[in-house]
């Protein structure tokens, strides 16, 4: 995948509020990187959402975690192009 692609979808997430994402470095030097760095970015990210989403209201989530952070991971995958992690 483009390093563009991963980076800006870092910067969705971490915008978001994933501390995983906002501690992982940006990618620079590199045209390409492995498609394995964003499904572990998202993995990551989804995992940190539903703890930190895990008091709300069944009525307030999707996939166990909150609307906002449902919509931050699935904006980072499509920029990415991922459709499974």
């Amino acid at each position: 995948m483009k390093a563009a692609d991963y980076n800006q979808a870092r910067s969705t997430l971490a915008k978001a509020g994933s501390q995983t994402a906002a501690k992982s470095h940006p990618v620079h030097g590199k045209t390409d990187v492995p498609v394995s760095y964003g499904t572990s970015l998202l993995a990551a990210a989804r995992d940190e959402f539903r703890q930190t989403d895990k008091k709300l209201p069944p009525k307030d989530k999707k996939s166990d975690m909150s609307i906002a952070h449902y919509n931050a991971i699935h904006s980072a995958a499509k920029t990415m192009g991922i459709d499974t992690w």
